[in-house]
This record gives structure tokens, sequence and C-alpha cells, in this order.
């Protein structure tokens, strides 16, 4: 009841005061009343006409086993949307919805590093003495590992293992299952399962039958269909920036500075895909020829088969040999179901609509496959076109802006950060910036900013992978850390860490497989005779940045720079080295002296 003194009944007319009676006595019934007419939420169809079928294997399920919580499954509708689970394969309801049915796939998915990120949380933690080894992995976001640490905020981060989990949070985890995409051109898309099984284009905008979905308004996928035929476009949307994933397409970032915005079209900057302009450079002969990146990524080897790895090139992939032969197996590994023969030569079918490509075999008439030592060698490191080569990367974290000056690095490669920072220019005061935690969604103070000293692909140094063969590096960590707190104070300037276990500064060059494959071996000397490949760097000057180009040792203790002696026999090759290659370069013609 309201409760109305009776002194106040004497200044109400009689028709007034019925009127509120009225409205005291009958008001729980004409709320019922009205609630009847209102939409009942849970009946999805009545608005979602022509929606389409999720798959064939969920076809009979309907809209409520998916979407809505199995406590509010009550049969009494709901009145509004927000009892509606919009992506039931999130990593927070994946357990609620697609467990019963998909346990294996979920234990699976869980320790697989697309979801524990357990490569670049455990490297950068130990690189930036956190913890004393970057394997076995300790910290994950899913699976047995702990939980990345939450910065506590009553702890002055005056030292890089202070703020390392706080840089992982905010500037590194961005592409991971459990977060959606950026909203921008190119980083579309969902979380959980749905990040690689609901396709979205690039500009996240629904393709679909179902009216009821706006189809200019941005964040929805393509369809509402779930597939397991995944084009490298949906690949692209987390493997983009220079990332293994965008040199399979030819793409090289620009660098983050305004200098580098380009092309102009009609006198207007073109717009950017991925969250920054690119070079377009060489593809590799795969994506050339149309192959999608799950004809060689199964299934095991991007969802996990249950085992937990702490890096990325311990986990087991198909290899080049098995499709084209190598220097132990002479012809393509039957097992694949995907190769067949035909007639007299041997063809792969594509999950892209069964195209079929001839696959061209390992020959030991090929000059650079005649040689034994090349047996140890991995084949990207004399097939890649290019690699991603970029050094001195400066992250600064301020809590405090004062006159922000930064106004030509912007372009951070992230709508959100870019969007932020844009904010800031031309600020006359002080600004207290504030920016969101990937992995909990909670905001704090202060905001990262990145750039680099200078990038470049063409040059490529070797060292020995996990495996013992001879591969590519790349100059993956080797940061510069700078802190300004909110009175102003600079804590850390341009400081380098140190690794966790006391071994050295926390730089390292990182074995990898560039995705620029050629069908043809770049030339000898682009290994032999080469100071670059074989760890010396550049040595006509040495400055800040010919330094930089010298390869520090890989976080992992089972991968290795050069040593003394495979450094001697690259820039110092035999009298018979030098006869092969010139019996390669001019025939037969060329004889023993």
């Amino acid at each position: 009841m309201i409760p109305i003194r009776y002194r106040n009944f004497k200044l109400l007319g009689s028709t007034a005061l019925a009127v509120i009676l009225i409205m005291i006595v009958f008001a729980p019934a004409c709320q019922k009343a009205r609630s009847v007419k209102e939409p009942d939420y849970t009946n999805c169809l009545a608005c979602h006409k022509g929606i389409e079928k999720i798959s064939i294997n969920h076809a009979d399920l309907d809209c409520q086993s998916c979407h809505i919580r199995p406590k509010e499954r009550r049969g009494e509708g709901l009145a509004t949307h927000r009892g509606i689970v919009r992506n039931p394969s999130d990593p927070k309801d994946v357990d609620t919805f697609c467990l019963p049915c998909h346990k294996r796939e979920v234990g699976q998915l869980e320790c697989s590093l697309h979801s524990t990120m357990a490569g670049i949380i455990n490297q950068t933690r130990y690189l930036w003495g956190a913890q004393k080894t970057a394997s076995n992995a300790l910290y994950g976001l899913s699976g047995p590992l702990l939980e990345l640490p939450t910065p506590d905020p009553l702890v002055y981060s005056d030292s890089p293992e202070r703020l390392v989990d706080d840089f992982l949070r905010r500037r590194c985890i961005r592409c991971h299952i459990h977060t959606p995409g950026p909203e921008g051109k190119g980083l579309y898309r969902a979380t959980g399962c749905a990040a690689c099984h609901m396709l979205y284009d690039n500009e996240g905008t629904y393709g679909g039958n179902d009216n009821a979905i706006d189809h200019s308004a941005k964040g929805y996928p393509v369809r509402h269909e779930f597939t397991r035929l995944i084009p490298s476009a949906q690949c692209l949307h987390c493997h983009n920036h220079n990332h293994v994933g965008g040199d399979y397409e030819g793409l090289f970032e620009h660098d983050y500075s305004d200098t580098y915005r380009s092309p102009m079209l009609k006198g207007i900057v073109a717009p950017p895909i991925y969250g920054i302009r690119q070079h377009h450079l060489a593809k590799d002969i795969h994506a050339q020829k149309g192959l999608w990146c799950i004809d060689c990524h199964t299934k095991k080897g991007v969802m996990g088969d249950g085992r937990l790895y702490s890096y990325e090139m311990a986990v087991p992939k198909r290899s080049c040999s098995d499709c084209h032969g190598g220097f132990y197996k002479q012809k393509p590994d039957y097992s694949i179901k995907a190769i067949r023969k035909q007639s007299n030569k041997f063809v792969f079918v594509s999950k892209d609509k069964g195209r079929r490509y001839v696959l061209s075999l390992f020959s030991r008439e090929s000059f650079g496959h005649n040689i034994d030592a090349h047996e140890r060698v991995r084949c990207s490191a004399c097939h890649a076109q290019w690699s991603y080569q970029d050094y001195g990367l400066s992250v600064i974290r301020e809590d405090m802006l004062e006159g922000y000056r930064w106004y030509g690095l912007t372009s951070q490669g992230d709508p959100y950060l870019e969007g932020i920072l844009r904010k800031y220019i031309g600020s006359p005061g002080r600004d207290y910036p504030i920016t969101k935690d990937r992995v909990s969604g909670e905001a704090r103070p202060g905001i990262w900013s990145c750039g680099w000293r200078f990038r470049r692909w063409e040059l490529m140094p070797l060292g020995r992978d996990n495996s013992g063969r001879y591969a590519i590096l790349r100059p993956l960590y080797q940061f510069l850390i700078t802190y300004v707190d909110r009175l102003g104070n600079i804590p850390l300037d341009s400081v380098v860490p140190s690794r966790g276990d006391g071994s050295g500064r926390g730089w390292a060059f990182m074995p990898y497989v560039p995705h620029t494959i050629s069908p043809f071996g770049r030339q000898c000397d682009s290994c032999h005779l080469n100071g670059v490949a074989a760890g010396e760097g550049i040595q006509d000057e040495n400055t800040i940045d010919t330094g930089l180009m010298i390869p520090s040792p890989p976080s992992i203790d089972t991968m290795r720079l050069l040593n003394r002696n495979e450094r001697k026999k690259l820039l110092n090759p035999s009298k018979r080295w030098q006869r092969q290659r010139l019996f390669a370069l001019y025939g037969k013609e060329i004889t023993r002296r």
C-alpha cells in the first residue's frame, strides 16, 4: 500500500480520491493484463523469420536449447532480450551449452594455444623478469594453467616484472577467443568456437534472410550458420599484422607513424583493413594457387589434441614433406585423405569446393636437394621469399598525458586504442586515460602505446629450432620499456628488461616458419657468405640500429643461435662447396682443378 497521511485527504476532491483508490486496488491486475500483450522473447521465430538453421547437426535443436540458460526455460517467457545468450559458444557459457554434446572438443580447445595463449604469455613474462623460465608454461587463459595475474593497483610499477601482466592484459592479448574482435574493417569476429566456425565478412554485416536483423549494422556474422569449411579470410580476422597468416597473403603492415598512411584515392586516404594499412608483397605459393589455411592446418593443430603446449613450434603439424616428400620420405603421405593418386601424378584435394592441385614432388636432382647437409635445414629456410623482421619495440605506459605528444602515432593497429588516443590530440591540459583489460573486461587507469625502431622484410638470420633443424629467426621480442605515472614521474625510461633466470637481457630472436613459400629456393649466398644469415648483423658501423640486428638467444632453451663453428662454415665455405656452386650457376663446363 502507498501510505497517505489523513491530513492530505482534506486536500483531495472525492473524485480524485476515488481514482487513487482504484489505482491502488487494481494495480497488480492492470500490470498482469499488460504483460499478456508484451512479446515473448523466447519465441524467437516469431520475429526472426527466415533465419538460417545453425547447422545440419544442430537441426533438431530449438532456439532455446542454445540461446536460453536452463534455469530460465520455465515456459513463463521472457519480457526482454536480456535473457537471450547471443553466443552460446563464448568461453563463459560454453560449459552450459556446448560441453554436454562436445566434451572432447571443448576439452581439447581449452588446452590449445589458441585458447591458453601460453606462448605469448610465458615468453613475455620470462623476458621481462617475472618468471624463471618460458617453458614449461606456468600461466594461461584456460586449461590447467595458472590464471594470468591481475595487477595490484596498490603496488607501484617501478620495474618491468611489475608491469608485464598489465602489458599483456591490455596490449598483447587482443586476438584470443575469450574476447570479441575490435570493431574495425577486417577485425570483426565472435568469441569461443564461433571465432572460427561462424563466418564474418570484413565489414561485419549480416547478409542472410532474417529481416529482423539490421543488414547495415556492424558486428554480425554473414549468416546464422556454423561451418567447418573455414576460408583463409576468416583466419585473417586474427592472424593479421606482422604475424604468421598475414604473410601468407603477402601483407606487411605499415609502420604506426602517420607518415606511412597511404594510398590516396581521389585525395582521401583509403580506409585501413585489419586496423592499419599494408604493404603488399609476394604471396605464399599455396595462397597464389588458392589453398586455404585449413588445407594444411588440421583440426588437431588448430583446436588442440588435449595436450598442453608451451609454444607454437612444439605443436604437431602437417609438414612440407607430408605432401611433397623430402629427404627422408620420397613420396607423399598416403594416410592424408586429401592426397589422391591420379594417373601417374599425386593431387591434393582442397577443402575449398574440392579443387584439385597437382603436387610437386621433392627431387634429389635439384641442386639444393642434392646436398646432404641440407637434410637438417627446414624447407622454409631456403624457400621463404621474405620474412617479418621488426626491430626495437618501444612500449610506453602513460597514466598521465600532458599535451599529447604522440599525435603521429595514433594508428596503433587497434581501432579501440586509436579512438582513445585521438581524443587527446591537441588537449591543452592534463588527461588521465583509462583503457580496458582484455581478459577481465574492466577498465583501469593508463594506456599502452607502441612504436618500432625500424622494420624490414629481406634480412633473414638463421638459428636452430626445437627439433635441431636450421630455421629462419625473427626478432620477436626486443622490448624498450617506458612508464609515466600519474604525477608525470618516469621510473622507467627505455629500459631493456632482464630475463627471469638472470641469464641476460630480455630480448629474443625466435625460430619460425615464414608463410611466404616460393617453389624455388633462394640463391646460395642468401645464407652462405652472408653475415646477416650467420647472425653477425650488419657491421659496417655499430650503431643503435645495426646493433638490433645481431640476434639474441631464443627464449626457449631447446632452441639456440648458431654456434661459432656453424657461423664459420657459413662465412668460409669449403672449396667443394664453391665448386658445387659454380656448377649450379654455369653447368658442366666448369671443371674441377
